[in-house]
């Protein structure tokens, strides 16, 4: 084959490349979800996006193959945001439980200035992200606090296991649905304004900040 074939063929090639890029990705904002667990939130958040039909180069949900604690979350969303700078959000998702370096990571995200307008938000869940599934079908102000070394965790899995009997951390489809988002949503603002005199947070998340982004996400991308 001559040397002029070659380079046609290497040039449409790189068109054609280029124009599956372009393919991919949908002219609105784009952000980034980091999620603290391995499977359970990445999975969730899979489930939503395919359900709301977001695109998933719009949508970036990081597939980690390890758990990070909060600061180490952050750290990795900075990190990612810094390669692909294209993020108009980055969202840190993870939980208090017991770590110890949970007030440090919502520290570090509000001292954080990312260029080009981009914004850092932490999506926090106290105890733990089972307490946004648990608000899907019930509302509850009961304090989720384990003795010892033992996982606050574990005691909010229980509580959901009376309304999802076969919930298992890590399972693949674990996102509930459309129709009971709006109870959620209701029941975690409910939840905040119990704590304004509540003095504690135990329990309570911001997971519903960001479905409501994405909710807003889907009617504008229509």
């Amino acid at each position: 084959m001559g040397t002029d074939n070659l380079f046609h063929i290497n040039k449409a090639r790189k068109a054609e490349s280029h124009q599956r890029k372009k393919a991919r990705r949908d002219p609105y904002e784009r952000m980034l979800i980091v999620c603290e667990g391995k499977k359970t939130e990445p999975n969730y958040f899979k489930g939503l996006r395919k359900t709301f039909g977001l695109n998933p180069m719009n949508v970036v949900i990081a597939d980690k193959k390890h758990g990070l604690d909060p600061m180490s979350l952050v750290e990795y969303a900075i990190d990612e945001y810094k390669k692909d700078p294209d993020y108009n959000h980055v969202y840190c998702v993870f939980d208090r439980d017991k770590h110890q370096t949970y007030d440090a990571a919502l520290h570090k995200i509000s001292v954080c200035r990312m260029k080009r307008g981009a914004k850092l938000h932490p999506i926090t869940s106290i105890p733990c992200f089972e307490i946004w599934l648990l608000l899907h079908f019930a509302y509850t102000t009961r304090s989720f606090c384990a003795a010892c070394d033992d996982s606050n965790a574990d005691l909010v899995i229980s509580e959901l296991k009376n309304y999802m009997p076969d919930y298992e951390k890590g399972a693949e489809n674990i996102f509930i649905g459309d129709e009971r988002l709006d109870t959620a949503i209701n029941n975690a603002k409910l939840l905040e304004k119990f704590h304004m005199t509540s003095r504690t947070d135990n329990p309570s998340t911001k997971i519903y900040q960001l479905v409501e982004y994405l909710i807003s996400y889907r009617s504008r991308k229509v």
